[in-house]
């Protein structure tokens, strides 16, 4: 029953950070995939002047580290890590 306490919080921990992320983030990247689908990947991340092949590659790795790594992956890893750490503390108990 206890398991099933911390499983419950955790999921819903997460559930939330999930929602969050879509509200704050999760919507701009809607309309940034659209517009890749409609001009390109270039185009949308270069403009009209375009841009060299590390620059395309640097822009790329900017927007996801923004807008999906440090809000999305970051807070998901280090909620599980310190439930599952949380939890070991008190089978040793």
């Amino acid at each position: 029953m206890e398991r099933a306490k911390v499983w419950m919080k955790l999921i819903s921990i997460i559930l939330g950070i999930v929602l969050i992320w879509f509200f704050l983030f999760g919507i701009r990247l809607i309309g940034y995939f659209s517009a890749i689908s409609e001009r390109g990947l270039r185009a949308t991340e270069c403009g009209t002047q375009g841009c060299s092949n590390v620059e395309l590659f640097l822009n790329v790795a900017w927007t996801l580290t923004f807008f999906i790594i440090i809000p999305l992956i970051i807070p998901l890893v280090l909620t599980i890590y310190f439930s599952l750490k949380n939890n070991k503390n008190k089978r040793s108990l």
